[in-house]
């Protein structure tokens, strides 16, 4: 018996892969895949996405493509034999970094060769090449990993087919909050094959370098991207004053586009980076008032989106009122019924350590306990309440978990809102850093 390779189909696997797709469609409230134009039909494609968000990076791309796709994660994970084992049924590969020593980068020599072979046969491979993640809108030093594997497909059947790295741009509304929003963008692929014979090098060591700056420079293309310097907070807070100034709408709101409004952002992003370089001493002052501004902002619990344009706050106030209180009933069904579900995730987020990683734990709550609740409702809705009845409430239950996250993220801008009403103190600052950089 032929033995089984890491990307054959699986039945088990199909059905997990679309519970898991259902899972993200419901984890975010919009997400948007663009950029599908730029995937090449004619080769082999190694993906490389920027890593901001832990796990759900991964899902997002799986769920951004419907096809088969097998991913590289790090090692360290698979130090357990049962938990490689079902690291590989889930279509994950070890990628031992340098970090982890010499010895054990010489094992990335396997992983090679499979990955090799899932190019070959037509399969996609997506790996991270920053390595690890970090929750900011920029980039760490791109691995070698990527590299190394697209030149040694290109050796093996790369005179038959070109081999591409298609760079990939991951956007998030926030990073750690759930029910946010997620954008997956692709790139303009590098034809691997032709940019080794353009190059005229020895070796694949040359090679490498100048891959990774082209790989950079298209990565940090499709994301909102700030150079990670002691300034970046600050320059991220004032993207998000200049954003919100200047729109009606919040980022992810209904009838907006995520790609247009990365774009938009970019823009703000390059000019504060602009006005950095040609007016350092005034951009100085202007980022220490946006610090005390997000000090005291942060002091008052008022988020930042309390600042959008609004023809009346008053109204708005009362219309979020209105707005909550219709939404109290279904909030109370949902957070009686979900109970088990919220409880745990966050008793478990509590415990978490790295905050990157609580979208992922609410997640996996949301798959595993819908899974084991669905039919103990089941049974003692159709036990206590006739048929019609019982079906219309299992159907309302479905929704319950992401409502209950949805209204108290809604509650929160309300009050934030009605707090902001009496701290003019505050909205004065904010539009004075506004005019004052509206100036330079």
């Amino acid at each position: 018996m032929a033995r089984k390779r890491i990307y054959d189909k699986d039945l088990t696997y199909d059905i997990l892969r679309n519970w898991t797709d259902w899972g993200i469609r419901h984890s975010y409230r919009k997400v948007e895949v663009h950029g599908e134009e730029n995937l090449p039909t004619d080769g082999a494609l190694l993906l490389a996405p920027n890593h901001c968000n832990t796990l759900m990076d991964a899902l997002v791309m799986l769920r951004a493509y419907n096809g088969s796709t097998v991913f590289g994660a790090r090692a360290d994970i698979f130090n357990n034999p049962f938990v490689a084992k079902i690291m590989y049924f889930l279509r994950i590969l070890p990628m031992v970094r340098q970090r982890d020593g010499l010895r054990n980068v010489l094992k990335n020599k396997d992983t090679q060769e499979v990955i090799v072979e899932t190019l070959e046969n037509g399969v996609r491979f997506c790996m991270f090449p920053e390595g690890k993640h970090r929750t900011k809108h920029s980039l760490q030093v791109l691995g070698k990993g990527v590299f190394r594997a697209a030149l040694a497909a290109n050796e093996k059947f790369g005179s038959e087919r070109p081999i591409y790295i298609v760079p990939v741009g991951i956007e998030y509304g926030d990073y750690f909050r759930y029910r946010s929003t997620s954008l997956v963008n692709y790139g303009n692929a590098i034809n691997v094959t032709e940019f080794v014979k353009t190059h005229d090098v020895e070796n694949d060591v040359q090679i490498i370098e100048p891959l990774r700056k082209e790989l950079t420079s298209r990565m940090s293309e499709l994301m909102t991207f700030i150079s990670d310097d002691e300034n970046y907070e600050a320059k991220w807070a004032l993207l998000k004053m200049l954003s919100i100034a200047g729109s009606k709408k919040g980022y992810g709101d209904f009838g907006t586009s995520l790609y247009q409004e990365m774009l938009d952002n970019r823009e703000i992003a390059d000019g504060i980076e602009k006005a950095l370089r040609e007016k350092p001493e005034e951009m100085a002052e202007i980022l220490d008032e946006v610090k005390e501004f997000e000090a005291g902002r942060k002091k008052k619990g008022i988020s930042i989106y309390a600042f959008k344009k609004r023809s009346n706050p008053v109204l708005s106030v009362i219309g979020k009122g209105i707005a909550a209180l219709l939404g109290l009933p279904y909030f109370i069904f949902g957070a009686i019924t979900s109970l088990p579900m919220w409880a745990a995730a966050e008793f478990i987020r509590g415990k978490v350590k790295d905050k990157a990683f609580r979208n992922t734990v609410s997640f996996g709550v949301k798959i595993a306990l819908t899974v084991l609740l669905t039919p103990i409702y089941a049974v003692l809705a159709f036990c206590l309440a006739p048929w019609w009845l019982a079906l219309a409430l299992l159907v309302l239950w479905i929704p319950t978990y992401s409502y209950f996250y949805d209204y108290i993220e809604g509650c929160r801008r309300w009050f934030s809102d009605i707090r902001l009403l009496s701290n003019k103190k505050l909205w004065k600052k904010f539009k004075g850093i506004i005019k004052d950089y509206k100036k330079l």
